[in-house]
């Protein structure tokens, strides 16, 4: 478990279940977080998938002032397409003025 390598205590880990897709994922959490105070978090996920991650993050968390550091898990995996990232980009910018992530054109929006 990579939080106990880390010496991090099991009650500061929260585990989030909502998500159905990666913008998802990070806009399901932002009032949460909002909620108990953090403004910085740790983004952890593949390396493959960091790159839209972190373009993701940038502008939800960033649009909201919760600052992230990007911890990236090996992989053998090639990095995700710059069409995936350009999706989510828009995606983020949509949900940012209108609250609404587009998950449910998800079967449309498959790069």
């Amino acid at each position: 478990h990579i939080f106990q390598q880390a010496g991090i205590p099991d009650q500061r880990v929260h585990i989030d279940q909502r998500a159905i897709d990666t913008v998802t994922n990070f806009t399901s959490l932002v009032q949460d977080f909002q909620t108990h105070d953090i403004h910085h978090v740790y983004l952890i996920t593949s390396d493959f998938h960091m790159r839209r991650s972190i373009a993701i993050a940038f502008l939800v968390f960033g649009s909201h002032g919760i600052a992230f550091t990007p911890v990236a898990i090996p992989s053998q995996r090639p990095e995700e397409s710059w069409l995936r990232v350009a999706r989510d980009v828009g995606r983020s910018v949509v949900w940012i003025i209108t609250g609404r992530s587009g998950a449910s054109l998800q079967y449309y929006l498959r790069a």
